[in-house]
């Protein structure tokens, strides 16, 4: 069952403004809303029956009964033990950035970070793709590897992206930044499937083609959204995870290049081979 915050925290900033308040509404009253039919939902709403579907569609479901569904297992959640939930609104973006690390602590990435630190360490270069929102997070990997005086390249406009997948090199690892996986990967991604290409697509969602064609996808959780006193609905920046994912990896690089020689060969031979 999908989970209805992450997944307005996954498409929050393709949202429309309409989109915005309609979830703003709903969440504010799910009890109400979640036994309520399509067309009695968008007469409340005073918008359009499509309307209320292209916005539940845009947040990655199927059609409204599956949306009611998931809003009906919200239901279940305790408000009260949600540190992103308390009055004081400083305290409210401090818990949610607590969430969040304390989801991304239960979530065991050692096993794949060893081994794209290891496939990183033997490629002759690597790429690091983003666009959008996802451009900052895919940069600052590539900055926090210039501290360490490793140089490598950050592709951020969709010329490039258009362009790259005519040149793809086996020798190289291609990391992609993408908080929901967009669509304008995707031949890109195919194009390194064909070829074995090695490419590590960093997402928060699951739910999406290009994930399929990636030689290794890394899934973070989300910074879940919360409400405010006043019914508005706000988010701490989901690209907190990407940022913080891409120092994990320059820490990791820094750290198995100061090990001795023969063990690090040794441990990231193993990897590589998986």
């Amino acid at each position: 069952m999908k989970n209805v915050e992450e997944c307005i925290a996954i498409y929050y900033t393709k949202m429309t403004k309409t989109d915005k308040q309609i979830f703003e509404k709903i969440l504010a009253s799910p009890q109400e809303f979640s036994v309520l039919p399509i067309h009695e939902v968008a007469h409340r709403l005073q918008v359009s029956s499509p309307t209320v579907l292209r916005a539940v569609k845009k947040i990655g479901y199927s059609g409204y009964p599956e949306f009611r569904l998931s809003l009906k297992e919200y239901l279940f959640k305790d408000k009260k033990s949600d540190p992103s939930r308390q009055d004081n609104l400083i305290t409210s973006i401090i818990g949610t950035y607590e969430r969040f690390l304390n989801l991304l602590k239960s979530v065991d990435l050692e096993k794949d970070v060893l081994q794209i630190v290891s496939w990183m360490k033997q490629a002759k270069d690597v790429k690091v793709l983003g666009i959008g929102n996802s451009a900052l997070p895919a940069q600052q990997l590539v900055y926090s590897l210039y501290t360490q005086g490793k140089f490598f390249e950050a592709i951020t406009t969709e010329t490039q992206i258009y362009y790259l997948k005519q040149a793809l090199d086996p020798d190289t690892v291609y990391f992609i930044y993408s908080v929901s996986g967009l669509s304008e990967y995707q031949e890109l991604m195919d194009a390194a499937k064909e070829k074995k290409v090695k490419t590590v697509l960093i997402t928060m969602t699951k739910d999406t083609r290009i994930s399929m064609s990636a030689y290794k996808t890394v899934l973070l959780p989300t910074a879940i959204t919360f409400m405010r006193k006043d019914g508005s609905l706000r988010q701490v920046d989901v690209r907190f995870g990407l940022f913080l994912f891409s120092e994990i990896i320059s820490y990791y690089y820094n750290f198995e290049s100061d090990k001795p020689e023969k063990k690090r060969t040794r441990k990231m031979s193993e990897y590589a081979q998986k």
